[in-house]
């Protein structure tokens, strides 16, 4: 049984990854019938969290016809102020809204942010700017559940800025306010998941549960340990691995009561089967896939480190070891002081859970003991001092290029299947034809695995990368970057570029040139090359600065003729004609009316401004494209790099125009990043999301 119920959690989530994969939805129902028949709502509030200038607000919405409230929840976005946030859990809310489905990947090979809501059961999103709370709960669960959470958000605003950060994480799982300089190093360290409540906080907690109540009566002992364990779930809000951990510790108090013997793979498995049954798309949640590949390794791997070496220590290993090829496809991370550092850093935690714990405890019955809270706050001091010298000055990781998902996915397979008791088995009894069978099934698996994950915008010699509001051109052959987006509130260059880059091979880029200094296209380099990913970056270049790159492809600077001090950067704003291989792509940054009319004036007389791609200026603002420029161009496609905003873009007039020329309009902020290849001078053209011609 106890191989083969793995066996069958792995086949399950296979077939659920390759069902996905096919366009087949793996939940049961939808919220199609919320966005399309209502404007005003009735909900339940799930759950309620404070992120910086807003409050995001999960609820469950209540179908009229039906009278049933929905399995599936919507996601709410409230930026005004909510006094005590812990009193609407439980309530029934109304709103007016007008939501939408999240859509789904945005660029090639990274973060998915439709399929991690659906991971976490959200299948809608939406703003609202108020709400009116029609009904609190009454049941006696609601009300527990309120008391933990207001508990837990006086506990944290109680403790001092110096160890507010690391205590909630590590109790709570919450990192919004730890400095990120701070979590930078425990990134680096591969020691941040001790700032997400898992399976380690929840075993310690376990093993302290167990010590003192280790003279107690059974059943005391029992209703002692699923109290406090149903607290600390609530209160980390049941993350996947919190989920795994305590429903594992479940079967493992069951089997003791029931005088059964526990296998630690058979409840793992149990464990991921029950979550998977309840939302299918859990497994696509990289805590659920972090929480269940460090449970099997310590399954699988754990038998293999000497006795010798102690057990908290072997199983930091053991973790390690099978978390890296996952770490190295999902994060484009490799520490070289992971192991140097989870070794201190994780027997600090191993004192500082229970010490938090404690703290919480005597805080929630009003026993807030200062010495009580000196001894936590030094350990936490202290854990960051050890894990800030362990990052080598936070030169401890390098980053480096996904490697294909096939070969993680085949690592996997065979790792487990190596070290399993049926290798050992079918060694011994030499069957060898056996084995060859299923290292052949195995790497077909894996191919197939890797075959459906294929993404075809990521094979594109061109990239129209999707950066929000803003301009970004990747010409992937040559490693050459024309703008890069940019937003005052949020690294695109770090978390959306360097991602984006390393996920689709290119460890750096050797050129970077940016149309003007505008934050939206100019600032995403500039932190790009922060990260050590640039080489040369251009600005201000005007006409005669050319590059050429090969002998079928090139940069040609088309616009200005010079740089006016004191102009408005648009109106300095450089235009780049990018010749490769036999088309020529336009790329015009935020030029308006004036400056193309100038430009044609210009190059009157000349073909100089005819392209097949043309890149429509300032994101398709009414005041850029105007009639005699695309005439002149007369382009085959058009791309607008555009995200959500405020601005009206892009104007609807534009798009009308190039329709009415038969040109093919395709928009970032419809769908995703957009790529095209050239081959044998036929342009073929691919987007992220597929949206059935819409524009």
């Amino acid at each position: 049984m106890r191989r083969k119920l793995f066996f069958i959690t792995v086949v399950f989530v296979v077939a659920l990854f390759l069902l996905d994969s096919f366009g087949v939805s793996v939940s049961r129902g939808d919220l199609q019938w919320v966005l399309e028949n209502q404007d005003t709502y009735t909900a339940k509030v799930l759950s309620v969290e404070k992120k910086k200038d807003k409050y995001n607000i999960k609820v469950s919405v209540l179908d009229k016809k039906s009278g049933e409230w929905s399995d599936k929840g919507m996601l709410l976005t409230y930026y005004g102020e909510i006094e005590s946030p812990w009193d609407i859990l439980s309530s029934v809310i109304s709103f007016e809204a007008k939501p939408e489905k999240p859509l789904g990947r945005r660029n090639p090979h990274c973060f998915d942010y439709g399929k991690y809501l659906k991971s976490e059961g959200i299948e809608a999103v939406a703003s609202i700017k108020t709400f009116k709370e029609i009904c609190p709960s009454d049941k006696l669960s609601d009300k527990i559940k309120k008391a933990i959470i207001k508990q837990k958000t006086g506990f944290i605003d109680s403790m001092s800025e110096e160890s507010r950060g690391i205590i909630a994480g590590i109790l709570f799982g919450d990192t919004s306010m730890l400095e990120e300089d701070i979590y930078e190093e425990f990134k680096i360290n591969n020691t941040a998941h001790i700032l997400a409540v898992s399976g380690l906080h929840i075993g310690i907690l376990y093993k302290v549960i167990e010590f003192v109540t280790q003279r107690a009566n059974h059943k005391v002992k029992i209703a002692f340990t699923a109290v406090t364990l149903a607290a600390c779930g609530t209160a980390a809000l049941w993350s996947p691995s919190v989920t795994r951990a305590v429903g594992m510790i479940a079967f493992n108090i069951y089997c003791k009561f029931a005088d059964e013997r526990y296998d630690f793979l058979t409840s793992m498995s149990a464990v991921a089967l029950m979550m998977i049954f309840k939302n299918p798309y859990v497994i696509f949640n990289a805590g659920f896939q972090m929480s269940f590949l460090a449970a099997a390794s310590i399954a699988f791997f754990l038998p293999y480190i000497p006795d010798k070496i102690p057990d908290f220590l072997a199983v930091t290993l053991a973790v390690n070891i099978g978390l890296m090829p996952y770490q190295w496809y999902m994060f484009n991370s490799v520490s070289i002081s992971s192991f140097v550092a989870n070794v201190p850093v994780v027997y600090l935690v191993g004192l500082l859970v229970p010490a938090a714990a404690l703290r919480f405890l005597l805080f929630c019955i009003g026993a807030d003991l200062d010495p009580v809270n000196v001894i936590v706050d030094a350990i936490g001091f202290f854990t960051i001092k050890v894990n800030g010298f362990s990052s080598l000055d936070n030169k401890g990781a390098f980053d480096v290029i996904s490697p294909p998902l096939w070969f993680v996915v085949a690592f996997y397979l065979f790792a487990f299947f190596i070290a399993s008791e049926t290798f050992t088995i079918m060694t011994l009894r030499k069957e060898k034809r056996k084995i060859i069978y299923i290292v052949v099934g195995f790497m077909l698996l894996s191919l197939a695995v890797g075959f459906m994950n294929r993404e075809p915008v990521g094979k594109d010699d061109m990239i129209f990368v999707d950066v929000g509001q803003g301009d970004c051109f990747h010409l992937k052959k040559y490693g050459v970057l024309i703008d890069g987006g940019g937003n005052i509130n949020y690294n695109i260059g770090k978390n959306t570029l360097k991602s984006y880059l390393l996920k689709n091979g290119s460890a750096s880029v050797d050129m970077a040139i940016a149309t003007h200094m505008h934050t939206d296209h100019y600032k995403g380099l500039s932190e790009l090359k922060d990260e050590g990913m640039i080489k040369q970056l251009y600005t201000g270049l005007t006409t005669g600065k050319d590059f050429t790159l090969a002998d079928d492809a090139a940069i040609e600077t088309l616009w200005p003729v010079n740089i006016v001090e004191g102009q408005d950067e648009n109106a300095n704003c450089s235009v780049f004609m990018v010749y490769y291989k036999d088309i020529k792509i336009l790329i015009t940054g935020d030029l308006d009316v004036a400056g193309e009319a100038a430009m044609l004036d210009f190059y009157k007389g000349s073909d100089k401004l005819k392209a097949d791609i043309l890149k429509i200026g300032h994101h398709g603002s009414g005041g850029s494209t105007s009639d005699e420029f695309l005439e002149k161009v007369a382009p085959r496609y058009c791309v607008i790099q555009v995200g959500k905003n405020n601005y009206g873009h892009p104007d609807a007039k534009i798009i009308e125009k190039c329709c009415q020329k038969g040109i093919i309009v395709l928009r970032n902020d419809v769908h995703g990043a957009i790529g095209f290849s050239v081959n044998d001078g036929k342009i073929e053209y691919h987007t992220m999301i597929n949206t059935k011609g819409k524009i």
